[in-house]
């Protein structure tokens, strides 16, 4: 629930209208063409700015709504009570009037004219008591019923005017600071729209940056900037955004490779070792012959029985061999992807086989939970070389 205050209720309109023209020199048309990253950025966060400033306005507005509403409410009840006043004030003066009837009545009962009575009563000085009891009881009775009667009415009348500036004021009041505050959460929205706008736009124009980045660091063979390009556009984008990067450098540099079936004798030999796996399930973390094997683990352990050492990891061991071309691989040489599950890691290896079901495009890995090491086709989606123990 929001602080109710109630100071300040009638100087918002100049910070309203201030957030309109703001937001209008924010909305001018500018295309997407005309802008760079950088001026992108300076919008998105001059539109935060706004929205921020928009935001407090609102708040304030919202409290000084919130604060009519009570004012209202409170009128409400006074107007209640001044009603309930009016018709005791009503019922005083109808019996007043009555009075004052009958007053006037007994006026005329006892003469015509006052006149005439305080002529005759001065004929008779005897009668002078009764002369104060009529002066007092009728002539004075029927003054004192009129001047009463004026006082009522005239109290009666302030009363009702006083009900209707109030009602008025506070109604008033509260339909202006609920316009203020429809008009604030309009300017909020439209800068939020444009917000969204231009924030979808400076991430295409990143991940579009960030395409033409991996696109040259591809053809100049510089793979730790093609990391950087697809790991910039996920940033941004996500898997998403990385897979548009991955595809473009793909189509800007097709990957050929060719091999053989043949090859050094050491890796003949990781290459049987790797083969008498066949069947075992992929494990993740696995390095045990018979029961499971991970990608890494499954190379590792293949290669350590031709007598050589490598790392244990996809991502140590990448680094740690030497690179070999594609074009000319061998039975046992390793292939290396990036990225695979989003992670911006060189995350996957197979072994080159050379020959099988595929002929020299037959691989043997441990792909995934759920599957068995096995023979497979080359598949190049993420791949980023070759490297030979």
């Amino acid at each position: 629930m929001r602080r109710v205050r109630r100071r300040a209720t009638t100087h918002i309109a100049p910070l309203v209208i201030l957030s309109v023209v703001t937001m209008l020199g924010l909305l001018a048309p500018v295309t997407a063409e005309a802008r760079t990253i950088t001026q992108t950025k300076a919008l998105i966060a001059k539109l935060s700015a706004t929205l921020s400033q928009q935001s407090k306005i609102s708040e304030i507005t919202a409290n000084q709504y919130d604060a009519a509403k009570v004012e209202l409410a409170s009128a409400n009840a006074r107007i209640i009570k001044l009603q309930h006043q009016e018709l005791v004030k009503r019922a005083a003066i109808k019996s007043t009037s009555k009075s004052l009837a009958i007053a006037d009545v007994k006026a005329y009962v006892l003469g015509a004219a006052v006149a005439q009575i305080l002529a005759l009563f001065n004929q008779h000085v005897t009668t002078s008591d009764a002369r104060k009891v009529y002066e007092n009881q009728v002539i004075g009775n029927l003054t004192h019923l009129r001047n009463t009667y004026e006082q009522q009415k005239q109290s009666l009348d302030v009363t009702i005017t006083a009900v209707a500036a109030q009602r008025a004021k506070a109604q008033q009041q509260t339909i202006k600071m609920r316009a203020l505050l429809a008009q604030n959460i309009r300017n909020e929205n439209a800068t939020r729209a444009t917000l969204t706008v231009v924030t979808r736009e400076l991430r295409a124009q990143i991940i579009a940056y960030e395409i033409q980045v991996g696109v040259a660091a591809a053809k100049k063979h510089n793979i730790a900037l093609e990391q950087q390009a697809v790991a910039a556009a996920s940033a941004v984008g996500g898997q998403a955004a990385a897979n548009l990067v991955l595809a473009a450098i793909r189509r800007a540099t097709p990957t050929t490779f060719s091999g053989s079936a043949a090859g050094s004798a050491q890796g003949m030999a990781a290459l049987r070792a790797a083969k008498s796996q066949i069947g075992v399930p992929y494990v993740w973390g696995g390095e045990s012959p018979g029961h499971g094997f991970d990608c890494s683990g499954l190379v590792q352990w293949a290669w350590a029985k031709a007598g050589f050492k490598i790392p244990r990891t996809t991502q140590s061991q990448w680094p740690a061999m030497r690179h070999v071309p594609l074009t000319a691989l061998q039975p046992g040489d390793l292939l290396f992807y990036y990225n695979l599950d989003g992670d911006h890691q060189v995350d996957h290896v197979v072994m080159y086989a050379g020959s099988g079901p595929w002929g020299t495009s037959t691989i043997i890995a441990a792909a995934h939970t759920g599957t068995n090491v096995s023979l497979a086709p080359i598949f190049t989606f993420g791949l980023i070389g070759a490297a030979r123990p």
